[in-house]
């Protein structure tokens, strides 16, 4: 794949798909956020300032639990590439149809990536009560752990991403793609409490996310030929 394509269909992803992130992660995130008001606007309260390192520590350890599974999902595929000879062109067939159907729920025109997420609600079921003891959060620390708990959460989308990057069969690739991903999702997440309806209408505006959705979608099918036009 060509890397620098991939990294920005990744953060493409991430941005585009981030008003269903606000749905997932949106309730913490506010929740971190309760403290950023104060009476005078002209002034940086050290509660806005302890907020701000709040949401960043969570949002750090997230982005990095992707970048765990990507590496995770960059050594799965290294090995199926390496134990069989067609199993790059297989994932590689699989990797192109999840960016085309990733693209179609962009748009709207179909709910057929909500099912991968029951294939995390397992796990997530064993690992969720771990994050009752990191809330309220109140410290960096806190904030840190419960964001790479939350990495985990089950998310269509995060799991779409992840399949994506097995077929790069490059662990550190695999990882950046999730990196960029996570990254992707900031915008909109860092933005909770200020400006949320605004970026929402922007993405949402036709020409953009008609452009962006038709561009990953494209991406999609160079995925699924270019190995047929060498």
């Amino acid at each position: 794949m060509n890397e620098p394509l991939s990294l920005l269909t990744a953060f493409l992803l991430g941005f585009m798909g981030s008003v269903h992130c606000m749905g997932m992660c949106g309730g913490i995130v506010g929740a971190l956020s309760l403290n950023t008001r104060t009476h005078n606007e002209n002034q940086i309260h050290p509660k806005v300032f302890n907020a701000t390192l709040l949401q960043l520590s969570y949002h750090f350890g997230r982005v990095l639990t992707y970048g765990i599974l990507g590496l995770a999902a960059g050594l799965a595929g290294l090995w199926l590439s390496a134990a069989h000879d067609q199993a790059g062109l297989v994932l590689r067939t699989l990797s192109g149809v999840m960016l085309i159907l990733m693209g179609l729920y962009l748009f709207g025109l179909t709910q057929s990536l909500t099912w991968i997420e029951s294939i995390g609600s397992k796990l997530w079921q064993k690992l969720q009560p771990l994050t009752k003891n990191l809330l309220p959060v109140s410290t960096p620390k806190q904030g840190f752990m419960l964001g790479l708990v939350w990495g985990f959460l089950p998310c269509g989308l995060v799991y779409s991403t992840l399949s994506w990057a097995v077929v790069s069969a490059n662990p550190l690739q695999s990882a950046a793609l999730m990196i960029c991903f996570g990254l992707g999702t900031l915008p909109a997440l860092l933005s909770f409490a200020l400006f949320t309806e605004k970026l929402n209408r922007f993405k949402q505006h036709i020409i953009v996310r008609t452009s962006l959705a038709l561009a990953i979608i494209a991406f999609g099918f160079w995925t699924l030929i270019a190995p047929w036009v060498k």
